[in-house]
């Protein structure tokens, strides 16, 4: 049975089932909001996934880039939210067995009854923190933890608005930028403008500043620069944590702690990002292609096969890897931001805008105008081959996939003639107007 030590007096008892008096006193609220935002949170990071995948095939340009950002940033919120508040909840575990231990045995370890050798016991007492010590640290972590995750998820949040901030004036004053000038210049520029001048006040600060008069406009330039970068990162919310970590554990390792962390989450949510869209795979597959072959059956090109979440991305499909009857039926989505700016450059009359003056006109022009754009899906922006050979008479239409609900090219191909056996259909996509080298068709196999 346990060695349970006997209690003298009733006095005491109250004082071993105590919270020791220097605990941090918010450490009930610190449990509650760490418990209901761990298992809240574990759920955000696939709901992010869904709708990105939901909404970037219908957007273009920088609605597209926006789009990505927001969830990029979004995306390392609440990875630091679940791994704040988990290692928080960890510690604070660590706590509650430092307390539950304490009221069970007060004094600690009973070195006298240790049966171990004096050398161990030597050293196991120099380096052994008592319970109290333990309960101390323990308490002491879990506050601090707790701050520097709320830190983490509000500059992240602060970077994310400012980042949108610059994708959206950038897209807005691209329009007026000449002909063949890239927009990427333009936000690049904007990203200086914001950045230069903090870290060149900084450096002068830190050079001369004792040399300034407090009056000089210098200074007050300076003061500007600093009380526009507070503004932009939230600074009456983050600079109370962040400088107190910066006094305590210096500029430097601050720094080197906090942005570590900071890009830690970044490079997580950029490697599952790639490893989700085929650029990367992971190790153990010595003697399969890294990215999709040929002769790979991706359940994403199957409607029977693929999820909701494969849906939503956007890929070319069949009903199933065996076709049993006399047509086989192709759906091809419609992506704006491959597909436009091939139509307005290789298709100019589908390119062509409708007027709205006349009814019967303008009905007449959207039927023109429709054609012209099957017409080029079918010659230009995804012909297709069967077996190798061009297929024949193409003809798309317009319709819906009924889960994703994206609108695009569905084309009825005939393939009675084809004989019993393995055959492969073959999707060409549209060159990107920003690229030279065409992109790798959607190749999908299937049987008769």
């Amino acid at each position: 049975m346990w060695d349970r030590e006997p209690i003298q007096a009733a006095p005491q008892t109250e004082e071993i089932f105590q919270v020791p008096k220097d605990t941090t006193p918010t450490w009930e609220v610190e449990l509650l909001l760490s418990g209901a935002l761990v298992f809240s949170m574990l759920q955000a990071p696939g709901l992010l996934d869904d709708a990105i995948y939901a909404l970037r095939p219908r957007l273009i340009g920088s609605l597209n880039f926006g789009a990505f950002m927001l969830y990029f940033y979004l995306k390392i919120t609440s990875y630091a939210l679940i791994a704040t508040f988990a290692l928080h909840l960890f510690q604070r575990a660590i706590w509650v067995a430092g307390l539950g231990l304490r009221s069970v045995y007060p004094s600690g370890v009973d070195w006298d009854k240790l049966s171990r050798g004096p050398i161990y016991r030597d050293y196991a007492q120099r380096t052994t923190p008592t319970l109290d010590q333990m309960i101390d640290r323990a308490d002491n972590r879990a506050s601090v933890v707790f701050a520097f995750g709320m830190m983490l998820v509000l500059m992240s949040l602060a970077i994310m608005l400012f980042t949108l901030l610059l994708v959206v004036v950038g897209g807005v004053a691209g329009k007026w930028l000449p002909v063949g000038m890239d927009g990427i210049w333009l936000t690049t520029a904007l990203v200086l403008v914001f950045a230069l001048p903090p870290m060149l006040a900084t450096w002068i600060d830190r050079r001369y500043g004792g040399r300034i008069p407090p009056r000089h406009w210098l200074a007050g330039a300076i003061r500007g620069v600093y009380r526009g970068s507070a503004a932009l990162m939230w600074g009456r919310l983050t600079s109370p944590i962040l400088l107190t970590f910066f006094s305590r554990l210096g500029v430097t390792r601050g720094n080197l702690f906090v942005l570590g962390a900071l890009y830690s989450l970044m490079a997580i949510v950029m490697i599952e990002f790639m490893l989700r869209a085929g650029v990367l795979a992971l190790p153990g597959e010595s003697y399969l292609p890294e990215k999709s072959a040929p002769r790979e059956m991706r359940a994403v090109n199957y409607a029977e096969s693929r999820s909701q979440r494969d849906a939503l991305e956007g890929h070319p499909y069949i009903p199933a890897e065996i076709v049993r009857g006399p047509y086989l039926r192709l759906f091809v989505p419609y992506l704006p931001r491959r597909i436009e700016p091939v139509i307005e450059r290789d298709c100019p009359a589908a390119a062509v805008a409708v007027s709205d003056t006349d009814d019967a006109a303008e009905r007449s022009a959207e039927n023109l105008r429709t054609d012209a754009v099957l017409d080029c899906a079918a010659t230009t922006l995804h012909p297709v081959t069967l077996d190798g050979l061009t297929v024949a008479s193409l003809r798309y239409d317009i319709a819906e996939d009924p889960v994703s609900g994206l609108r695009g090219f569905m084309a009825m191909i005939d393939v009675r003639e084809l004989p019993r056996g393995r055959h492969e259909l073959v999707i060409a996509r549209p060159p990107r107007p920003d690229r030279k080298e065409l992109p790798e068709p959607a190749i999908i196999p299937f049987w008769r």
